[in-house]
């Protein structure tokens, strides 16, 4: 499978460039579910790129179904509900944790401190806990409601899966990551995405990792929660992306650095910004534009 991985594309877009360097001259397919409303507004896309882009417009078919099959989507919105009240508990006890984790690093500034370390287990089985409950839910809709079986649904994945085989690359564009993981999942876009070339950026590399970690140091009522949405497709393994970091963390504050950076462990934490370009694990994009960030909360220029 070919998987080029992108920071945001704007101002400035380096999908363009690395579309040319692979020779992809074919029909490319868009997924951009996480621009919602918007979801249709791609001509900047259409101007960059020389190929025909084919937007499978995943949002538009699910609101289709919202008036179509109300009975269904009733029952998925209510395994959302049950989603967002676990969630609540789950985010509870990850501020929870985090306080004691800070609170240990900042009075003794020892990462090899038992109490520490058990304070980052603490965080770690709690963020496990609550994947594995969302991941239940999941099931559980699957089984009962059987969405797949829906004619519907059935007509509905079939054409994305017929528009994706006439395709010479997928695009996965950022956006809303909930929105963009929700309809990805419902459209059961996992199985075809080794299917021809993949270009993902911003939100949309974030979906393909194995988890979704939600993070912003900088919202208007200050510092948020980091915490984890749910499971991504797990194409990529072992790392933790995170679009626009330098704008949505405080990279000065190496204490919160180093308790996220542990609790996320052993998983390669990555910033992401503009120009960023992992093509297919080898990094050949701007310097500077993608970083790892270390145990001990610096930050180094990422390569491979």
């Amino acid at each position: 499978m070919s998987l080029t991985i992108l920071g945001p594309e704007r101002p400035e877009g380096a999908l363009p460039g690395v579309l040319q360097k692979h020779g992809v001259t074919g029909p490319l397919a868009l997924v951009s579910a996480g621009w919602r409303y918007d979801e249709a507004r791609d001509e900047p896309l259409r101007t960059a790129v020389p190929n025909e882009v084919r937007n499978l417009r995943l949002y538009d078919r699910f609101r289709i179904l919202e008036r179509e099959a109300p009975d269904l989507i009733s029952r998925y919105t209510a395994k959302q509900d049950a989603l967002r009240r676990v969630k609540h508990r789950y985010r509870m006890r990850v501020q929870a944790g985090l306080a004691s984790a800070t609170a240990l690093h900042a009075e003794y500034k020892d990462v090899s401190c038992r109490w520490f370390l058990q304070s980052i287990r603490h965080l770690q089985e709690t963020d496990e806990l609550f994947l594995a409950e969302a991941r239940a839910l999941h099931d559980r809709f699957e089984s009962e409601a059987q969405p797949g079986q829906h004619p519907l649904v059935r007509r509905a994945r079939e054409t994305v899966r017929e528009e994706l085989a006439g395709c010479a690359a997928l695009l996965i564009a950022g956006g809303h990551i909930g929105v963009l993981r929700n309809r990805c999942f419902f459209f059961d876009l996992g199985p075809v995405l080794n299917h021809q070339p993949l270009y993902a950026w911003s939100a949309g590399a974030m979906l393909l990792t194995e988890r979704v970690l939600l993070y912003h140091d900088r919202t208007a009522y200050g510092p948020g929660t980091a915490e984890f949405l749910d499971h991504g497709f797990g194409l990529l393994r072992n790392t933790v992306f995170l679009p626009h970091a330098r704008e949505r963390l405080d990279l000065d504050n190496t204490l919160n650095l180093t308790v996220l950076v542990h609790r996320l462990a052993p998983r390669r934490v990555i910033g992401l910004e503009n120009g960023a370009v992992y093509d297919n694990g080898a990094y050949t994009g701007a310097p500077g534009a993608a970083f790892a960030l270390h145990l001990d909360g610096s930050t180094h220029a990422a390569g491979a």
